[in-house]
């Protein structure tokens, strides 16, 4: 029957969706503090606040604001008071007619969208809020395109509201963006702002993704299905551009493929199959630049990994002999080796790094990130079977 399969690997789906909010963020904890700080004259004295949440795509900006914001709710309820948060991406609410219209309907559901001018609009939003008695906090994520389309006006609008509410009524605002704010406002804008208001994203590290890996694992999959060198290799994928969708993303998938399966865990190749899904670096037209030599060692590297995240390089080239007799050519020496994994490495074939062994000793390991060792073996057997052209490609 149709759906009745038990999951193996997947314990909750829904927790490795970009709308969920974990209870606790991962490397997060610095642009929790600051935000706290920033807004502690609100919680105390009522005053309206503001901060700008600045930083790349995945690295944490929106779930940030909105654990927040779910925490300011929960502080207020825990000492008996309101607060209302309202929350807008101004890439689908772009224009200042729109971010109106969105805000009023938090306050009234049946609120025409056509008919009102902004003035009208806003005195209806001031009525709404000034009614309600107690801080709003609104968050407009994406507000760089917002201000793209000029309507800075808005922002210095709404920043000024506060000043002829009454009753304990504010609102204070989270801007969201990729690039710096402050630089698209207009000086009536920015004096209603403090720079220093900024909280900085950087892009994640390898290790830190690793940690929000293994921490949405536990909270989405079954126990003990994501072994450490898995997830040490979504993370070394995702390190390039420090993106925590991209890999939650990644590992969303390789979870489903694993379902698929019978290993009962979800496995590197599951990881690679994912990531050739989403982005592979892998095509046959880059392996085709290869001469044969490269080849041939490519596809030593490629069956010596059988389906683990990683191998030594001593193990590559004891599979790479073994390869070299079967396809009538000498085996190259250490150096000449390297050069060839260094030359792969160069147009995202596969990827190194260098490991500390408990002996004291330094190790380099080898990962092909994009493509199941499997598959790619199989494309460079057919490859290294059809004619050798004059025009091989020599680095």
């Amino acid at each position: 029957m149709m759906f009745e399969k038990n999951s193996a690997i997947i314990k909750d789906v829904k927790k490795l969706s970009f709308d969920y909010v974990p209870a606790k963020l991962v490397h997060r904890e610095e642009q929790m503090r600051r935000l706290e700080m920033l807004f502690r004259p609100m919680v105390t004295d009522g005053v309206p606040c503001s901060a700008f949440l600045i930083g790349s795509v995945g690295t944490g900006k929106t779930v940030t604001a909105k654990r927040f914001c779910e925490d300011l709710l929960k502080y207020y309820a825990g000492n008996s008071k309101l607060m209302d948060h309202i929350f807008i991406n101004c890439r689908i609410r772009n224009t200042a007619h729109g971010v109106i219209l969105q805000m009023i309907r938090n306050f009234d559901t049946g609120f025409p969208d056509r008919g009102f001018s902004a003035d009208e609009m806003l005195r209806s939003l001031k009525r709404h809020v000034e009614s309600r008695s107690r801080p709003l906090v609104l968050v407009l994520d994406e507000v760089d395109v917002l201000l793209k389309n000029s309507n800075s006006d808005l922002i210095y609008q709404l920043s000024r509201f506060t000043e002829e509410m009454q009753g304990g009524s504010s609102i204070s605002m989270i801007m969201i963006s990729q690039e710096p704010v402050s630089e698209m406002l207009d000086s009536a804008s920015i004096s209603s702002f403090k720079r220093a208001n900024t909280i900085k994203f950087d892009k994640y590290t390898k290790n830190e993704l690793k940690d929000i890996i293994l921490a949405r694992a536990d909270e989405a999959l079954m126990s003990g299905v994501v072994d450490l060198d898995v997830a040490d290799l979504l993370a070394d994928i995702g390190k390039v551009y420090g993106d925590a969708r991209l890999v939650i993303e990644m590992l969303e998938k390789a979870a489903a493929i694993a379902e698929e399966g019978e290993n009962g865990r979800l496995t590197a190749d599951d990881v690679r199959s994912a990531n050739a899904m989403i982005y592979s670096n892998v095509s046959e037209n880059k392996l085709a630049t290869l001469d044969s030599k490269r080849k041939v060692a490519l596809l030593a590297i490629a069956r010596a990994m059988k389906g683990d995240p990683y191998i030594s390089i001593t193990r590559a080239e004891k599979t790479y002999a073994v390869v070299c007799e079967e396809y009538g050519q000498s085996p190259r020496k250490h150096t000449q080796f390297w050069t060839y994994v260094q030359d792969m490495e160069k147009i995202n074939l596969l990827d190194t790094m260098v490991k500390s062994e408990t002996d004291g000793g330094r190790v380099t390991y080898i990962s092909i990130p994009d493509i199941p060792p499997k598959e790619l073996a199989k494309k460079l057997e057919y490859m290294l079977e059809s004619p050798i052209s004059d025009d091989e490609f020599e680095f």
